[in-house]
């Protein structure tokens, strides 16, 4: 596969240089010849450095012109001198916008954050030099990130009035609504937190109860806001349609949310003990990566 690439590059790049000068080119506007390999996120790879198929990659050109192409170690391009920008995306849907090639959003009118979903992306800006000078393709790795990670609210209310509380809701501020495409999700990462060029809330629906017997919601979220704290309100509501509302600072818990065990949900786990006059005292609290989450007794 290999021996056929390079006889097919050389081949093209013959054609290629032969075609410039029979065209009376400026040698300084000749095209070159180049790849772009989009890289899987490190989280996922199962080999070193493997190549992404299958991407939605776009590339702007020089003139500021966006040009939708396909891109692989066999898609050649020919690209003259220049700046170039390329940005893969993968498994994203109709819900994320995307602007100039680095800037990923997700909202609603309100500034409530809207479902992202679950993909990966990223972007690179390269330079492509006079293809009378260098011979031989050049390569370029455009390296993925994992842009969403799941938080999860779970949620226990006991004591003799538990039996009043009929349900609970919840939202959490400080959240990214958009940001750099590759200000994502890094295993180990330097940086725990980016900052959000808008950021709003989410809001939760805690209507379900899971086995543990956890008033339980989840939503995927682009990031958490470097330029302002994480606070919790959880609202409980009473069958007398009276409601209540606890405010938590929640910065601290979260830390980690970019950098620790990516690939899994990052939970904050509440047991709240209902009292007399509609108050709440905290029974129990922790938060992290759910498989951290899973080896503490419930």
């Amino acid at each position: 596969m290999i021996k056929n690439i390079c006889k097919i590059a050389s081949a093209a790049l013959f054609l290629l240089f032969a075609s410039c000068i029979k065209s009376d080119y400026d040698t300084e506007n000749c095209p070159g010849l180049y790849t772009i390999t989009p890289i899987v996120p490190v989280e996922l790879q199962q080999k070193n450095n493997e190549f992404l198929p299958n991407t939605n990659t776009s590339v702007m050109y020089p003139g500021g012109e966006w040009r939708k192409t396909e891109v692989g170690p066999e898609k050649l391009l020919e690209l003259t001198k220049g700046q170039y920008r390329a940005v893969s995306l993968k498994g994203e849907s109709d819900r994320i916008g995307l602007q100039d090639g680095t800037i990923v959003s997700v909202s609603s009118a309100d500034g409530a954050t809207g479902d992202p979903g679950d993909f990966v992306g990223g972007y690179i800006d390269f330079g492509a030099g006079s293809g009378a000078v260098d011979w031989g393709v050049i390569n370029y790795d455009l390296p993925t990130y994992i842009q969403t990670r799941a938080l999860t609210l779970k949620v226990k209310i006991e004591g003799d009035n538990s039996a009043l509380v009929e349900s609970v809701t919840a939202i959490v501020d400080g959240i990214t609504l958009s940001r750099d495409l590759n200000n994502a999700f890094i295993e180990n990462g330097k940086q725990d937190r980016f900052p959000a060029l808008s950021a709003g809330y989410a809001a939760y629906t805690l209507d379900k109860k899971d086995a543990d017997g956890y008033y339980t919601d989840s939503h995927r979220l682009l990031g958490l806001d470097s330029k302002t704290a994480q606070n919790l309100v959880l609202i409980l509501h009473y069958k007398d349609g009276f409601q209540k509302d606890f405010n938590y600072e929640i910065t601290t818990d979260l830390n980690g949310f970019h950098t620790k065990e990516v690939l899994t949900p990052w939970v904050i786990r509440i047991v709240l003990r209902a009292g007399a006059d509609f108050t709440a005292t905290i029974e129990d609290w922790i938060s992290g990566p759910e498989e951290w989450i899973d080896a503490k007794p419930v």
